[in-house]
């Protein structure tokens, strides 16, 4: 299977964030409630496959049960106290959907989860 990001609304480029490298930023207005769907790959939390995978670690959004080793656009995104994007599971599907509306070129962020900021020393 080959993965294809093809939402022309994204672009990445440096993060607004001193050190963190990259980030993911709209190309144009997104209104509350537009959604990017993370495409990657799911394997089961626990598995060998995420066994195998933990170089990823960081990367893998839970999905249910499930964790997603994003392959697209939502592997750039960055980690706000006031987010501007939410993660919203629906079935093994997972969305980043704005929470307000949001200017062509504004960076795009979503709070990474308490297990997640720790295990990773994000304050």
């Amino acid at each position: 299977m080959v993965l294809r990001e093809t939402d022309e609304r994204f672009e990445v480029r440096a993060s607004t964030i001193a050190g963190a490298g990259e980030g993911l930023f709209a190309q144009e207005p997104l209104l509350a409630g537009d959604r990017l769907e993370a495409i990657g790959v799911l394997v089961q939390s626990g598995s060998l496959e995420d066994r195998c995978t933990v170089f990823a670690d960081e990367y893998k959004l839970r999905a249910g049960d499930l964790l997603l080793i994003p392959m697209g656009f939502a592997a750039k995104l960055n980690h706000s106290d006031q987010p501007n994007l939410a993660k919203v599971v629906e079935g093994t599907r997972l969305f980043m959907e704005a929470l307000r509306d949001i200017a062509a070129g504004e960076e795009l962020f979503f709070t990474y989860s308490d297990y997640a900021r720790e295990r990773f020393g994000i304050r």
